[in-house]
């Protein structure tokens, strides 16, 4: 087995037991409140007989590990429960939102990574021209502009004023691959300004920092043209810190889609964690907390493996350290 698969299966474990730790704080979410969680969760006025026949049912009565067995059990088979607010099944709520969420940060993801990194290189090459002024100055403005604000203006002016875009909904791309297309647009659109703006920053220091370094002056000493130099050369090595900061914005999409689905009236999964909290629907919010967080584990998962294919020295430490 070589370095790269030992280094794969060595941060896989690292996953499982970050998803383990998860579903225990998951899981102690409905302990971890003040008075009795099923009182809070029906309300003041539910009868005695109701709250003990749905501790009942929730395995409340069983020693905390039995409930715990019981909970990651019906949870690996995809059974979390009904909602007791909107009374439907968990697992069919996940099913239902998850998707909307996906399309919606996905594209938002892959668009802040590419045009930053574009945006980025642009600066750093053209160091101190218009474009570089003009392109830094936009970026820092998109990474203080507040999201529902911007939502707000650019609904008034694509969808009041001129009419091109739907002002809220969404459109599964299953259905309409054009109705997907004008109703994300907008939240698509604001949800990339935070992380590409922080990626090109980041971009155009490293890049700034490698194209000075001493192996990119001896490739150019031996007649290489500058876009090899750039883009075979100096643009891995500007990549690696960029993955990690790349780690770090997936919790920062995931917390744009919240903002974005309220303005856009999106139902997707932020707005359901928005309800379920603000209702004390702890079900749902523990299958939310687990589902949630095993996403942004494989998404760091894959970028730390993404992170050993570009630079082995990662995979090389970690093999010495052991």
């Amino acid at each position: 087995m070589n370095s790269y698969m030992r280094f794969i299966i060595r941060k896989l474990i690292y996953a499982l037991l970050t998803i383990f730790a998860i579903s225990i704080f998951a899981f102690l979410i409905i302990h971890l409140m003040p008075g009795d969680p099923v009182r809070t969760m029906l309300g003041a006025e539910a009868d005695q007989a109701m709250v003990e026949a749905t501790r009942e049912q929730l395995h409340l009565n069983e020693p905390l590990y039995k409930q715990y067995i019981i909970w990651i059990t019906d949870a690996l088979r995809g059974e979390f429960g009904r909602s007791l607010v909107l009374n439907q099944s968990i697992a069919q709520l996940l099913q239902e939102r998850v998707p909307v969420t996906l399309w919606l940060t996905v594209p938002s993801m892959i668009i802040s990574i590419i045009f930053g990194v574009l945006i980025g290189i642009i600066c750093a090459t053209h160091r101190g021209s218009l474009a570089d002024q003009i392109l830094t100055v936009l970026m820092t403005t998109m990474n203080g502009v507040p999201i529902f604000w911007i939502g707000i203006i650019l609904m008034y002016f694509f969808g009041v004023q001129l009419g091109w875009l739907p002002l809220m909904g969404y459109v599964s791309p299953f259905e309409s691959i054009s109705g997907y297309l004008s109703h994300a647009a907008l939240p698509v659109f604001i949800m990339c300004f935070g992380p590409m703006s922080s990626i090109a920053r980041q971009v155009r220091t490293n890049m700034l920092d490698v194209i000075n370094q001493d192996y990119i002056r001896t490739a150019k000493a031996y007649g290489l043209s500058t876009g090899k130099i750039r883009y075979k050369y100096a643009l891995k090595n500007v990549l690696i810190p960029v993955i990690t900061l790349i780690a770090l914005q997936v919790r920062s999409i995931v917390g744009g889609s919240l903002l974005a689905e309220q303005v856009f009236s999106i139902a997707g999964v932020s707005r359901l964690i928005t309800m379920s909290v603000m209702n004390h629907d702890f079900l749902t919010i523990q299958a939310l907390v687990l589902v949630i967080s095993g996403f942004v584990v494989v998404a760091n998962l894959l970028l730390e493996i993404a992170y050993g294919l570009v630079d082995p020295r990662i995979r090389i430490t970690g093999e010495n350290a052991e």
